[in-house]
């Protein structure tokens, strides 16, 4: 596949901001499988934040998680929060999983978002739980920093691609910012999205107008995410 089109971000006014996105379809080497391996059990994904349900982070409804961790620290990056490598707390993948079951069940989500934070730093966690996640017949979209080219040419990272239907490709450029009636979920125009299978490749999937969503849990805690922008003027009012 090769085909090109570009990504967008997202916030939390008492959890960390969240967010990031872009398009293109390409053929990666890998390959899919559509059933998940047994997770080992002792496989941790160090995590900054998740929503169990949200439609503020790709295409449908969707279990999105943040990861803890981040190397390239893009200037203007709108989730500095999970910069940190020793911040937020250490799940197990089977935890993980468990809940997109659950979420799938409860809330008929459609996919599962990874964004951060970086996902290519925790490559080998971050796959297996898209593989659970392709296992439940969800849908994998993954935000990264990193190019496709840059992944190829990790070892360590390769096994991501085999497990992404969809992929972010690209450091977020704050002087380039994708304008307001751009593409859906990117953050700068020089950021592509690269299919590696057909699930999100329908160009009307990434048309129409972003959205910020505000979800109260059970202990009564605010979170807020989606487009940072419309997130920033939303929360100034809001203080």
């Amino acid at each position: 596949m090769s085909e090109e089109t570009p990504g967008a971000a997202s916030e939390s006014p008492t959890e960390p901001m969240m967010g990031s996105l872009s398009e293109k379809t390409g053929d990666s080497s890998a390959t899919s499988s559509p059933c998940s391996p047994e997770i080992r059990r002792d496989l941790q994904l160090r995590v900054g934040a998740r929503v169990a349900c949200t439609e503020a982070e790709g295409p449908g409804s969707r279990f999105a998680v943040w990861v803890q961790g981040c190397d390239l620290r893009c200037p203007g990056c709108c989730n500095p929060e999970f910069f940190a490598r020793d911040g937020g707390e250490s799940l197990p993948v089977t935890t993980l999983a468990d809940e997109l079951r659950a979420a799938r069940d409860s809330h008929a989500i459609t996919g599962l978002t990874v964004l951060g934070g970086e996902p290519s730093e925790q490559a080998e966690a971050v796959a297996a739980l898209c593989k659970s996640a392709r296992g439940l017949g969800l849908s994998t979209l993954v935000f990264t920093g990193r190019t496709l080219a840059e992944l190829q040419a990790m070892p360590e990272a390769r096994v991501l691609l085999d497990a992404a239907d969809t992929l972010v490709d690209g450091r977020f450029d704050a002087r380039r910012r994708e304008p307001p009636d751009g593409r859906r979920w990117i953050g700068s125009t020089n950021q592509q999205i690269v299919h590696l299978t057909p699930r999100h490749a329908d160009p009307a999937l990434w048309r129409g107008r972003d959205h910020v969503e505000l979800q109260i849990d059970a202990a009564g805690r605010l979170t807020a995410h989606g487009a940072p922008d419309l997130l920033r003027r939303l929360l100034k009012c809001m203080s």
